[in-house]
């Protein structure tokens, strides 16, 4: 336990030629841009009923509207729209301008971590312009005006870090996403895993909180009282229903309660997550397999839990795209971004969510079971570099 990670084994170098040319890439780069252009006028529900009045009060108020009480996300997203409230635009321009922002900064993370992995099939810039032009990642930021593309990309970090050994930065980029959304908390088991795994140095926790306060605390300097600060995230847990347009096992029973269904929901994640831990933990500990429970724990979560809501699963895809270079596992992020993309037409189109949910949970299901079936494989086939290949 504790030996350096080993890296995987080298692609034969035939195979890295095929690379996106450079002419290509920037075409591609040019289509993701005109359509979040194009989207960017769609105003949705969340962005008339919280976006903008919270813009609202940012232009109304300025920078004491920090210390207001009139949003139930974090600080450091709301910093961001304060930012760009002082920007003479449309207000929900000026919105998207960060979630746009937040894409950008993720397709760069996707390109850090697959450079991290090494040789492959795919460059790491195809990879960030794949995620630059996934549905689920357009419809998300350019149409809905939502940011889970900024803390997916701190977890993105993270895990390249973990990659590296360099534990502190894990966790260090794991608070920043925390504090950015509560959903971050999917991605703890895998970076507790691999840090134990690794003799991880202690500090790498308390860094972790220390990022979290400093970044969620401010409020308080601008006249937000200390219980409202740090009970955002409690706030936003309470919702009365079991499933809120996820694809989720919960979307199999419509009829339950959540008081029937709440615990036994939570027992049910926690024995999926335990076993891929032991998965992990009993084979080979090389990058593959790091990266692989990753992606398996942000992918299991939101599949098992209660009160899911329909991004939850916005991690999972971004992160799978790394898969599309492992030629077992390549039919993964194809299922998950196939299923994201039709729950987000469902909540555009404003469906009920009832009957086509429970197929795409289905679909879901036979992601994940492939992903914990590759992680599962014995350690001497992990350092053959077969899990992927």
């Amino acid at each position: 336990m504790g030996d350096a990670i080993t890296k995987q084994t080298e692609v034969p170098p035939k195979t890295l030629r095929r690379t996106t040319p450079p002419a290509v890439t920037v075409l591609l780069v040019v289509m993701a841009l005109v359509a979040r252009v194009l989207l960017v006028p769609y105003e949705s529900e969340d962005a008339a009923t919280f976006l903008l009045p919270w813009m609202e009060q940012f232009r109304d108020h300025g920078v004491w509207a920090l210390g207001g009480d009139f949003s139930n996300y974090n600080f450091p997203y709301l910093f961001l729209l304060f930012l760009v409230s002082f920007l003479p635009i449309d207000p929900l321009i000026a919105i998207k301008i960060v979630s746009i922002a937040g894409d950008v900064s993720l397709a760069l993370a996707v390109a850090a971590l697959a450079k991290e992995l090494g040789p492959s099939r795919l460059a790491p810039r195809t990879v960030a312009v794949i995620s630059l032009l996934a549905p689920t990642v357009l419809v998300n930021g350019a149409m809905w005006g939502q940011c889970d593309s900024i803390y997916t990309a701190f977890l993105l970090l993270s895990a390249r870090s973990l990659l590296r050994n360099n534990y502190d930065c894990a966790w260090s980029f794991w608070g920043v996403a925390v504090a950015f959304k509560l959903q971050s908390v999917f991605f703890l088991p895998a970076l507790a895993a691999i840090s134990l795994r690794g003799r991880f140095n202690i500090r790498g926790v308390f860094m972790a909180a220390f990022v979290w306060l400093a970044l969620s605390l401010p409020p308080v300097i601008f006249g937000r009282s200390w219980e409202s600060t740090l009970t955002i995230y409690v706030r936003q847990a309470q919702d009365n229903r079991l499933v809120s347009g996820a694809a989720n096992i919960f979307a199999m029973f419509p009829n339950l309660g959540i008081a029937e269904g709440r615990w036994w929901g939570i027992m049910l994640c926690a024995v999926a997550i335990g076993i891929a831990v032991f998965a992990y933990w009993r084979g080979e500990d090389v990058s593959e397999r790091r990266l692989l429970l990753c992606i398996t724990t942000v992918a299991a979560c939101p599949l098992l839990l209660p009160q899911m809501h329909d991004r939850y699963f916005f991690a999972a895809e971004v992160m799978s795209l790394l898969l599309l270079n492992w030629s077992r596992l390549r039919m993964v992020p194809c299922l998950l971004a196939t299923t994201g993309a039709f729950v987000y037409f469902l909540y555009f189109a404003k469906n009920s969510y009832a009957l086509p949910l429970s197929i795409a949970f289905l679909v879901q299901t036979v992601a994940v079971i492939l992903l914990y079936r590759a992680l599962m494989r014995h350690s001497k086939n992990a350092s053959r570099g077969s899990v992927i290949h």
